[in-house]
């Protein structure tokens, strides 16, 4: 069983051992929204964090307040894309981005400070807003099946080359951070009513999800086997896809929309 580094996170843990089984995936939605509302608060603290280091001329808190956002961003990519996606766009597009995070990234980790201070604004206010808009919105448990199964497809395809967050050398973390997001969402919204339908493909599942926790446990990214990480997080999706139908919702298409998503991270 993976372990989960925040309160939320290990409230689904708990929620998840105690019996959650019996909860419908609509209860299981509900009981996911706190680790969504947690880590987009983290989102937010660290980017404010990073606004406030760059006034004071700060570099290296600067970046360590980047690092700190993205991991609440990340933790929640299983959200992010699937139910705000006008907010992704802002907040995370790459590679070529005018905005968010890797808009900055480059020079602030060149040690540039005085050349990101209207971007940082900007992702301050970008992240402020979709904290407020998580409060209003319901999540349908077809969207976060759509997120678990992209997101995972996603880090087996593309992200496990290493490339997302290049000049801050984060990349690792990014998957590490989205894996506990992942693992967060389906433990608690999929696993209770697919084990009842077929534990055997929940036991595949879990045992996919953990060994992709294993994989990505690395503290630099060149030490990731990134053939590995290839095949896992693919297998994972496909096996996503495999339990749509036991937990009667649609097989969420990947392949097909990978090109044009992938854009957008």
């Amino acid at each position: 069983m993976g372990t989960f580094r925040s309160v939320a996170a290990a409230a689904v843990l708990l929620a998840w051992s105690a019996g959650a089984q019996a909860q419908s995936l609509g209860d299981g939605a509900k009981a996911f929204k706190p680790f969504v509302v947690e880590h987009a608060g983290k989102a937010l603290s660290g980017a404010k964090d990073l606004r406030a280091a760059i006034k004071a001329g700060d570099v290296k808190a600067a970046q360590a307040a980047w690092i700190k956002s993205r991991r609440g961003w990340e933790a929640i990519e299983t959200v992010t894309a699937e139910v705000f996606p006008e907010f992704d766009k802002k907040v995370d597009p790459w590679p070529d981005a005018k905005q968010g995070y890797h808009a900055v990234e480059a020079a602030l980790f060149a040690g540039k400070v005085n050349e990101v201070g209207a971007a940082i604004d900007r992702l301050v206010a970008d992240i402020a807003a979709f904290e407020k808009k998580i409060g209003k919105t319901h999540f349908r448990p077809q969207a976060l099946l759509n997120g678990v199964s992209k997101l995972a497809y996603e880090i087996g395809e593309s992200k496990s080359k290493g490339g997302e967050s290049p000049y801050a050398a984060t990349s690792h973390i990014d998957m590490q951070e989205n894996i506990e997001g992942l693992e967060a969402c389906w433990k608690l919204v999929f696993e209770p009513t697919l084990k009842k339908r077929d534990a055997k493909l929940a036991d595949l599942i879990h045992e996919k999800i953990e060994a992709l926790e294993k994989l990505v446990a690395v503290d630099d990214i060149k030490k990731l086997d990134q053939r590995a990480v290839h095949v896992a997080g693919e297998e994972l999706a496909a096996l996503m896809q495999q339990a749509a139908p036991k937990l009667r919702l649609r097989t969420t298409k990947i392949e097909e929309e990978d090109e044009g998503e992938a854009k957008s991270k």
